[in-house]
């Protein structure tokens, strides 16, 4: 079934882990090894929501084109 609820939680989960990041690069002295581990989870976070709207996306056009056979 194609209901795109993994998508959105893929979605949640990724600016959940941005915000926890984005926070610890906020907190720690700029440099630090916290610091320059939360700046790759950013970019790791970044590249899950942006996998996640592709993925999105592509169940919105299989979506689409099914309601498209069926009409």
């Amino acid at each position: 079934m194609i209901d795109g609820s993994t998508s959105l939680t893929g979605i949640q989960n990724g600016v959940t882990s941005l915000r926890q990041q984005a926070h610890t690069v906020a907190t720690e002295p700029a440099g630090g090894r916290e610091s320059t581990t939360a700046q790759v989870g950013m970019i790791a976070s970044q590249n899950q929501v942006e996998a996640s709207v592709k993925t999105l996306q592509a169940e919105d056009r299989m979506i689409g084109s099914l309601l498209d056979v069926r009409a």
